[in-house]
């Protein structure tokens, strides 16, 4: 977006970036995509992953483990208040590595982003990974593509990305100092005290897969379903079938071309609970980028 940010940050620089995200609705890759083209632009070497590639995760550990200058950008949509399950399964999959920075960064659809940055940052820095920044991103929410007036709509826009452009540039920035300052967890913990506790519960149990029913006159076995899981969680046998990774996108829903797959609770009244969600927590900024 900054189209100076090579005049601002200029020549080449050692540390190697690494950014891995999952985003089944586009929103966290397109942060993926800004913050790769700013650090690209400003001299860096940076390796790009989505974990919804078969086999990515995993090579990108294995370059990490054995880099003695890299810096981990970690990304996931807020779904439940949390960072869903395949980004904490990579972080956890992360060997001890006290030479590793990381910049969790999250997209949320406007109703609240949870408690994902600390429990992605909490999880890294128990790695003995430093954070060294954080961003939590607005985007049009995942669960409104039925709506004219969707929550989230427009978002991120360009304000939202300059933002994500100026990260780049403090990263860049900082990554030339001989020993730059860790951000602490403990300022991602930014939630009023209540709210936090609800949400870090979550964290406790195992993640419920909500029920989905499949309209068997409807349903054409055509595949589109399994086609866009972004965790390979549908088999057609011959009917859609749901295994435990799923961590319930809704991609299945909202792509399916026969409107064959449905939620326990009607599209209607779960746009209803979303709206009442912003008014109630109102969360602000609504974009915000965390710094030592």
């Amino acid at each position: 977006m900054l189209n100076h940010r090579e005049d601002l940050i200029g020549g080449h620089m050692g540390t190697t970036f690494y950014i891995v995200y999952i985003s089944p609705n586009g929103s966290t890759a397109k942060i993926a995509k800004e913050l790769s083209q700013c650090l690209t632009g400003g001299g860096a070497s940076v390796h790009v992953a989505d974990l919804s590639v078969d086999g990515a995760g995993g090579q990108l550990i294995e370059k990490i483990a054995e880099d003695k200058n890299a810096c981990l950008c970690i990304g996931s949509p807020v779904y439940r208040d949390l960072a869903v399950p395949p980004v904490m399964a990579f972080i956890e999959e992360i060997p001890q590595h006290s030479n590793l920075w990381a910049v969790p960064f999250v997209t949320y659809g406007r109703a609240c982003s949870g408690v994902a940055l600390w429990q992605m940052a909490k999880a890294l820095e128990d790695k003995g990974i430093r954070i060294a920044a954080a961003a939590k991103v607005v985007a049009l929410h995942a669960m409104m593509w039925q709506s004219d007036d969707p929550v989230g709509k427009g978002r991120p826009d360009a304000d939202d990305l300059k933002q994500v452009d100026m990260l780049a540039i403090k990263l860049l920035e900082r990554f030339r100092e001989a020993a730059p300052a860790p951000l602490s967890s403990d300022s991602l913990d930014y939630q009023p005290e209540k709210l936090a506790q609800d949400f870090k519960k979550k964290m406790a149990g195992p993640w419920m897969v909500v029920p989905k029913t499949v309209d068997a006159e409807a349903c054409t076995e055509c595949g589109i379903c399994v086609e866009n899981c972004p965790v390979s969680a549908i088999t057609l046998n011959p009917l859609p079938v749901f295994t435990t990774s799923c961590f319930d996108c809704f991609n299945c829903i909202r792509l399916c071309p026969e409107d064959a797959l449905s939620p326990p609770m009607a599209m209607g009244k779960i746009e209803a609970m979303i709206r009442d969600r912003v008014s109630t927590i109102n969360e602000q900024p609504l974009t915000r980028i965390f710094l030592p």
